[in-house]
């Protein structure tokens, strides 16, 4: 064997080798299955792959970059509850006391009120409760005992 044809040999087994390697790195092919693939189908068939995984690329670029402005807009609302809790006056024993008697009275009058016996009688007598709840007079009235106290 001279020199020149065993380079020309070297040359084929390390291009078949490198066929061999790029074709394990493929995914299965459903077409392929069986068959005895050439170079040819395989630089075809690494080609469209390398397409898939450019698009794939792409559609993950496109879902990270709307993960991020997620991202920075629920910074910017977690920026804003931040400083509104900052800036905002803790509430005094008045108005704690206040916020009990109205809850009270309401919870009075919804209890004497509303029949939980079923669905439909809870949602008609909820129904009514609401329509009918007095918000000024309970105000008015809420009003009056903190005054007298």
């Amino acid at each position: 064997m001279s020199v020149g044809k065993a380079r020309f040999t070297i040359k084929q087994i390390i291009f078949q080798s490198g066929y061999t390697e790029l074709k394990d790195l493929l995914p299965p092919s459903a077409s392929f299955i069986g068959c005895k693939t050439t170079n040819a189908a395989i630089l075809f068939r690494a080609a469209d792959y390398v397409k898939a995984l450019e698009g794939s690329m792409e559609q993950n670029a496109d879902e990270l970059a709307k993960l991020q402005t997620q991202h920075s807009a629920l910074e910017m609302i977690l920026q804003q509850y931040e400083n509104f809790s900052q800036n905002s006056q803790p509430c005094s024993a008045l108005q704690l006391q206040v916020l009990q008697l109205f809850l009270d009275t309401c919870f009075d009058s919804f209890t004497s009120s509303v029949d939980p016996s079923n669905y439909q009688a809870l949602t008609r007598s909820l129904l009514l409760w609401i329509e009918h709840l007095d918000f000024q007079g309970t105000s008015e009235a809420l009003l009056n005992q903190l005054y007298k106290h």
